[in-house]
């Protein structure tokens, strides 16, 4: 939260700034209550978006998104360009549980931008998309229970790789996520057993009658032979075969609904 702060410049001399200047210092070391008073006065004595990204950090720090949002978009009023407030903004989207629109507003200002702290936020955010995409689980476990899903997190871990950020959290998190889609979409049997067995028939039954048709010399019976094979595969494929993300999903409501 406090990473932004490194885009804002030194405070000049001045009251307010002071003011201003110990904020930042007490934000940057963990003491909220010193950092709000600060940001307040100096609030008092001007008008620059910067109290009010101050204040507005310390709010969400406290879990208060919602009004830690209000006191970024004033900040906005006040500078519509200003780095921190728009990244403060994002923030408090993030904390909201809408990254998507948080990470969508990012990419229009900073997707070609080559400062290392704008890239940072911007891979961060994406991988609160991909926290947020995803069903989460009594026991706290992050699953795929939609294509969207799996979609919107292979969007996501390619973008984070592609900003190249130097953190390397961030970087093996998204290997790891794109580990997990590809495992998510390959595709098996449900039930395995049967699909099988009925695909053994299916083709069985399909080879049997082309047999009969060709020693028969019947080119219908050949004909009927290919395409019911093929029919019969094809209903099964439909049937039987699904991602991985499908039968774990399958499995979770039916136990849930047990």
């Amino acid at each position: 939260m406090t990473e932004k702060w490194r885009l804002a410049p030194d405070p000049e001399p001045g009251a307010a700034d002071g003011h201003a200047a110990r904020g930042r210092a007490a934000l940057l070391a963990g003491d909220l209550d010193e950092a709000l008073r600060e940001f307040r006065t100096a609030g008092e004595l001007r008008v620059h978006p910067h109290d009010e990204v101050g204040v507005g950090d310390v709010l969400l720090a406290r879990g208060r998104w919602r009004a830690a949002l209000r006191r970024y978009q004033r900040a906005a009023r006040v500078a519509p360009d200003d780095p921190l407030a728009i990244l403060g903004r994002s923030q408090a989207l993030v904390a909201g549980g809408v990254a998507r629109e948080a990470a969508a507003e990012l990419e229009v200002r900073y997707a070609g931008s080559p400062d290392p702290v704008l890239r940072y936020y911007l891979a961060s955010t994406w991988c609160s998309v991909a926290d947020q995409a995803r069903t989460r689980t009594s026991d706290d476990v992050l699953v795929f229970t939609s294509a969207d899903q799996v979609d919107v997190c292979e969007r996501a871990a390619r973008r984070i790789l592609a900003l190249d950020v130097p953190d390397a959290e961030l970087r093996r998190g998204a290997h790891r996520l794109l580990a997990e889609v590809a495992t998510a979409r390959r595709w098996r049997w449900e039930p395995e057993g049967i699909a099988v067995s009925l695909a053994v028939l299916a083709a069985s039954l399909g080879f049997l009658l082309v047999a009969m048709g060709g020693l028969a010399g019947n080119v219908a019976v050949v004909v009927t032979g290919v395409l019911l094979g093929g029919a019969l595969l094809g209903v099964i494929v439909l049937r039987f075969r699904r991602q991985t993300w499908q039968v774990l999903a399958e499995r979770r409501a039916k136990g849930q609904r047990g």
